[in-house]
């Protein structure tokens, strides 16, 4: 349910101004350059600013910015390469700082949340190129139909916590399973964005939105 995809998809059948077209090529580059930019955002992030009041500020400010970044760059593709870049680096800083944050509390968590992360992206690009998954209509209608559930879900469990109860466990195998049941339906939401991406690149988009391709990927990353 990654909304810039979304806006993907309704653009490959609009109009496409003449000139140099995206490619699959252009949109990894970019994409390795964006994620090379939230990293050494997060870690710059997390070395310069110590946990404290500058540091939730930092927090909310970078959080706030990158909701802005994104909605701009959504409702504007064609200055995604100006906007994409800012996105990264608000992104990373307040990633940087969430993980600080956990990392006090769970030794080794950051690490660990990275490495799972790149992998599984990786292994999910192997999967879909090798049409082991393959994406049908039926796919895409299941994965939504499941992100739409883990959205509310979390929904409620945040309405609920305001009266302290949590319909979700926060440990013990229970939370395990339900952690990893979640992260496989945002892995098979990244295979839908692969492919949405790739047709779109076919139907002949503007060089341009290879950076909005990039971004598209580093929001359901």
């Amino acid at each position: 349910m990654n909304p810039a995809v979304k806006i993907i998809s309704k653009t490959r059948s609009g109009y496409y101004a003449a000139g140099d077209i995206a490619t699959v090529s252009g949109t990894i580059k970019k994409s390795i350059a964006l994620i090379g930019v939230t990293v050494a955002s997060a870690i710059g992030a997390n070395m310069l600013l110590p946990l404290g009041g500058t540091a939730t500020l930092a927090l909310v400010g970078s959080t706030i910015g990158a909701f802005i970044l994104a909605m701009i760059t959504c409702f504007k593709p064609r200055i995604a390469e100006y906007t994409a870049p800012g996105y990264a680096v608000f992104e990373g800083v307040a990633l940087g700082l969430i993980s600080t944050m956990y990392e006090r509390m769970y030794y080794g968590i950051t690490m660990t949340a990275v490495t799972a992360t790149f992998v599984v992206a990786l292994l999910m690009l192997v999967l879909w190129k090798t049409h082991v998954i393959v994406v049908t209509n039926r796919f895409r209608s299941v994965v939504t139909g499941l992100t739409l559930g883990v959205m509310m879900l979390y929904f409620v469990d945040i309405i609920a916590s305001f009266f302290s109860f949590h319909l979700l466990p926060r440990a013990g195998m229970m939370g395990i399973i339900i952690s990893v049941v979640i992260v496989g339906i945002a892995a098979f939401n990244l295979v839908m964005d692969f492919d949405n991406i790739e047709e779109s690149i076919y139907t002949g988009m503007p060089k341009y939105m290879e950076y909005f391709n990039a971004f598209a990927l580093l929001i359901t990353l």
